[in-house]
């Protein structure tokens, strides 16, 4: 059982003693029941109801064309979630543990209870990509595009000096109603949810086979840089 969030800050960086890093562009699986996105999808939806937000959309896994053309195009998205007050693409962290900032602004530090700790790739830097993509989308539009990820295990404990984007389901009421307060303090016009909806699911692939299409090119980079890095220079 994890007893506390944080180690002191100031002590030594624990991914000094990461076993290894889990770069983003692993090969993803699709089989068995997903319930961490399930979960984060209703924190979502009842914190907005508490908000007294009626007016939004709500879509869980899908796939987003975020580069046509290129030899990777898709990114997998856990939650694409449109307000009047912005659009967020919410990713739900299903590692447990201490999680903590890693060395760089890119990588998180996973602790298990046995110590270990392992980096992974901060979902800043795995949702850039797909912000980036729906920001130019929607500029027009003057909406306001964010990432967030929120923790769906159990045992996850962060670390105080995480980014402000990377939350508890607990903490996601008080983020939702800042980024509410902004927003209508700045006197800006209602986000028009059809229309964002619209915009955002142009550019989705809602093949039958997207899933499969996308993991499967996910599988072949990851395993194009595991042969890459047994390559033992001469």
């Amino acid at each position: 059982m994890i007893q506390t969030a944080v180690g002191k800050i100031g002590d030594p960086d624990c991914s000094e003693t990461a076993r290894g890093t889990v770069d983003e562009k692993v090969p993803c699986i699709l089989t068995g029941v997903d319930t961490a996105t399930p979960s984060v999808s209703d924190e979502f939806r009842r914190t907005l109801d508490r908000l007294g937000i009626d007016d939004y959309v709500l879509r869980e896994r899908v796939i987003l064309i975020h580069a046509p053309g290129t030899r990777f195009p898709t990114t997998k998205l856990d939650v694409v979630a449109v307000t009047p007050f912005g659009v967020f693409v919410v990713m739900a962290m299903r590692f447990g543990g201490r999680i903590a900032p890693g060395p760089d602004a890119e990588t998180l530090t996973v602790i298990n209870e046995d110590g270990e700790a392992m980096l992974r790739t901060s979902p800043v830097r795995r949702q850039a990509a797909a912000v980036r993509c729906l920001r130019s989308l929607l500029m027009q539009h003057a909406c306001p595009v964010e990432s967030v990820a929120v923790a769906a295990a159990s045992l996850c404990a962060l670390h105080p000096l995480l980014p402000e984007s990377i939350i508890e389901a607990a903490e996601l009421y008080h983020y939702l109603r800042l980024r509410t307060i902004r927003f209508f303090l700045s006197k800006q016009r209602h986000v028009s949810v059809a229309r964002a909806v619209d915009v955002i699911e142009s550019r989705f692939d809602s093949r039958p086979e997207a899933f499969d299409d996308h993991c499967a090119r996910m599988t072949s980079l990851a395993h194009s840089r595991s042969l890459a890095g047994s390559i033992t220079p001469p």
